[in-house]
């Protein structure tokens, strides 16, 4: 069975109760999952990225696959 990966980036700042997501990148399998990822975060200035699952192409249904957090895009606002 076919399974689909889609990255989605988040902005992230607990001060200001800030929680919300920025872009969708769909994941290609032939490439390593994580240097993609550190690539997205990179891109995005993203502290916080949610990998999905789908066993289907339009992502009807999905589950979280993955989290990963990069302390170094973490907001540094003191508010």
């Amino acid at each position: 069975m076919m399974r689909y990966y889609k990255a989605v980036t988040y902005d992230v700042c607990e001060h200001n109760n800030l929680y919300e997501n920025m872009n969708e990148y769909p994941l290609e399998l032939s490439i390593d999952i994580d240097k993609q990822v550190r690539e997205f975060a990179k891109n995005d200035i993203a502290p916080v990225i949610k990998v999905f699952e789908s066993d289907t192409s339009d992502f009807k249904e999905f589950r979280l696959y993955k989290e990963y957090k990069f302390k170094e895009y973490e907001c540094n606002c003191n508010r």
